[in-house]
């Protein structure tokens, strides 16, 4: 049987995370970013390919040593401390952008917004690696460097779909800089191995800002949603899945601003469960963004549940970025107060029922009964185990199933009598 040094295994064994990175890391420029039935596959023309192997150099699909890289990362900070779930932390805080417009339409508080805002403003960076949607096609995200105020402020608010970040690595690479990458756990997870294999891409990518994540979609489940509530896609001049307040709501309106759609968050994410998820994420046991200099998600519990126009939580694990942000706090960019670990992680409660618990470990355990392949951690996956887990894990099973066949969306919407 043929070896392959490259990518080929990790996208026919259905573990891709669609990053996209492996597109840039390619010597022989001969693997492609497609978007195929929602979610962006690597094209790979193995003809051209010299099986290098720096695609899977840089692959997250394939799993990473959490251990030994958060280690080498954070495990020498002064005043770190480990959780077991939350990872190396230095400080965690509660906190949003001061400015009111920020604030009010990014999602949970505009921290990540604000925070960007400042750093390109005082010059500590030259431009921050962030998701929008396209002009000409609100319902495509598109990412790209932000080396404006204006154009951080238009990658505002949450992006639940496939993203790739294809072409941006290249594109740091080929013009000096101090830049911050914000994305997803395994965006994050991307980079890093690329840094590892190139010292110019880790002298300039100086920060690493990860959202949590329990999950992604693909891009299927924007067309679905669009089914589901009545709209016509093509009559959509700009979409948003989250905005005007805390946690907000997906809003789609016309060329002339008019809204035709209108609904809040909990009241159409909910009901879409794992329908449309990437099966990768439910192998995945890095919520919080581990190899994240900072990290940062919603805050919907205690007294910060109550606030109506958002607040993050935010994980910080270098001593470099905690003085950048209390800076920020002192130039009254952004404004934080300290929370502790436990009101932390009881904020985001998926990462107790499934990543490096029962719920993952159920996931492995279906996967290996079927022959099919998982990725390698160097992490024990801990946790009460029970066919429950596994029932659940069948169950999601047959929710991306469904979620992949557009004749069996009706489905979902009986079970969304909302």
């Amino acid at each position: 049987m043929k070896q392959h040094k490259n990518i080929y295994h990790i996208v026919k064994a259905n573990l891709c995370v669609g990053c996209g990175i492996c597109e840039d890391v390619c010597s022989k420029h001969c693997i492609q970013i497609k978007l195929i039935k929602g979610q962006n596959i690597p094209s790979l023309s193995e003809k051209e390919c010299n099986q290098c192997g720096l695609c899977l150099q840089v692959c997250p699909g394939k799993g990473f040593q959490i251990t030994q890289q958060t280690q080498k990362l954070f495990g020498n900070e002064l005043q770190i401390h480990k959780d077991n779930h939350l990872g190396y932390t230095l400080a965690n805080y509660a906190g949003y952008s001061t400015d009111h417009e920020i604030r009010y339409h990014g999602a949970s508080g505009g921290l990540v917004t604000g925070l960007l805002s400042y750093l390109l403003r005082k010059k500590i960076i030259d431009g921050a690696v962030v998701v929008s949607f396209k002009k000409e096609n609100p319902f495509s995200p598109s990412t790209y460097i932000a080396r404006t105020e204006e154009e951080i402020i238009q990658s505002r608010s949450s992006k639940y779909c496939a993203i790739s970040y294809e072409g941006i690595a290249s594109e740091i690479l080929q013009k000096e800089g101090k830049y911050v990458v914000v994305g997803l756990p395994c965006h994050i997870q991307a980079f890093r191995n690329y840094e590892r294999i190139s010292k110019k891409l880790k002298e300039r990518v100086i920060g690493h800002f990860a959202l949590y994540c329990s999950a992604t979609k693909n891009q299927d489940s924007l067309h679905y949603m669009m089914k589901r509530y009545g709209v016509d896609e093509h009559s959509v001049a700009s979409f948003t899945y989250r905005d005007e307040g805390c946690m907000g709501s997906m809003i789609a309106k016309d060329e002339n601003g008019k809204v035709l759609l209108k609904k809040s968050y909990l009241s159409y994410y909910i009901p879409l469960h794992g329908f449309f998820n990437l099966s990768r994420c439910s192998l995945c046991v890095d919520h919080y963004g581990e190899l994240a200099d900072v990290s940062l998600g919603d805050l919907q519990i205690d007294k910060y549940k109550e606030d109506q126009i958002g607040i993050s939580s935010m994980i910080i694990r270098t001593n470099k970025w905690h003085e950048i942000i209390k800076k920020a706090v002192r130039d009254s960019a952004i404004k934080i107060e300290s929370i502790d670990d436990e009101l932390l992680k009881s904020s985001q409660m998926y990462a107790y029922k499934h990543k490096k618990g029962p719920g993952i470990r159920a996931a492995f355990t279906i996967r290996k009964k079927l022959g099919l392949s998982t990725p390698d951690y160097d992490i024990e996956l801990k946790g009460y185990y029970n066919y429950k887990f596994v029932l659940r894990e069948l169950m999601n099973y047959a929710c991306r199933f469904i979620g992949r066949h557009p004749s069996l969306w009706f489905i979902i919407q009986l079970l969304d009598r909302k």
